[in-house]
């Protein structure tokens, strides 16, 4: 997987190199479908910078040294930052899952999830930014973006940002967080992450990524599945896949039902995509739900 994977990297960056000098790929595909939202949307902008003291934390790396609060700091055994109110619920955390199964497409006519949701969060990036707001991506230590250069740093960055509970940069209270995944997680995991978050405002955006034959099972006869997640386990066979369709397709809902209700619990939202979807039409309703007031 791993050499399939550096292999559709390299074309990327080929195919960006002929066309656009150094871009790559992934962002001219990206600009090329957040320019056509943008002709759909109105971008929010931002009035001002904000004055209202929000709170002190601690100093990361990427942070301005003019945010570098020095009376705080002299009192304390750290550097602090003074963080206003604006910054936080201004900033989007992006997160797109770079997990074993997502680097499955069924077809070679369907793109594969990982690049699916690699080009939709550039295009969103892109979108925010076009708004006047900041952009980060979670589990790294990006500091949040706002300058022209920006989708440029999110796609430096993102081979760091692994799962969606690797420790980064803290995310601020009031922040939009925005997770794009398949998430074939234990669901305690994903409310172990979630749960604080929810407590400290944060506003959630849960997008399931999958490939249409994961939701129906398409296939006949005798199939070898193999639990790509963990490499070391034995190749199960089922005798005849027909039999096993229905209970299939029964636990993958009832899977999905819990994600939703999940997120309505945290006051969230729950939004279901597949690789066959445009992804334009699927990045404008992620915007709209952005942009929507409260």
């Amino acid at each position: 997987m791993k050499k399939d994977d550096d292999k559709r990297t390299h074309d990327n960056m080929t195919q960006a190199a002929h066309l656009a000098g150094n871009l790559p790929g992934l962002l001219l595909q990206a600009e090329k479908i957040a320019h056509t939202v943008m002709r759909g949307v109105h971008g929010r902008r931002r009035v001002g910078q904000g004055e209202t003291f929000w709170q002190f934390r601690e100093y990361q790396v990427g942070d301005s040294s003019r945010d570098i609060d020095w009376r705080q700091t002299a009192k304390r055994d750290a550097v602090f930052v003074r963080q206003l109110e604006w910054e936080a619920s201004q900033t989007v955390w992006l997160y797109r899952d770079a997990s074993e199964s997502m680097q499955y497409r069924s077809s070679p006519k369907l793109p594969y999830k990982k690049d699916y949701a690699e080009v939709l969060l550039l295009a969103l990036a892109m979108l925010i930014l076009d708004g006047g707001e900041q952009v980060s991506l979670l589990g790294t230590t990006l500091a949040p973006q706002a300058h022209a250069g920006a989708a440029q740093r999110l796609h430096d960055y993102l081979p760091g940002q692994k799962e969606f509970d690797t420790p980064g940069r803290a995310i601020a209270a009031r922040s939009n967080m925005i997770l794009l995944s398949d998430f074939y997680f234990p669901l305690d995991r994903v409310q172990a992450f979630c749960a604080p978050l929810a407590e400290k405002e944060v506003r959630g955006l849960m997008v399931q990524i999958t490939d249409p034959a994961e939701e129906t099972l398409p296939f006949t006869g005798r199939i070898k599945f193999h639990d790509i997640e963990n490499g070391k386990s034995s190749p199960v066979t089922v005798e005849q896949v027909d039999a096993v369709r229905a209970e299939y397709v029964e636990k993958f809902a009832a899977h999905r039902a819990a994600l939703g209700d999940m997120a309505r619990s945290f006051g969230w939202r729950l939004l279901t995509a597949s690789t066959a979807d445009k992804p334009e039409a699927l990045l404008a309703r992620i915007y709209d739900l952005l942009a929507a007031k409260g």
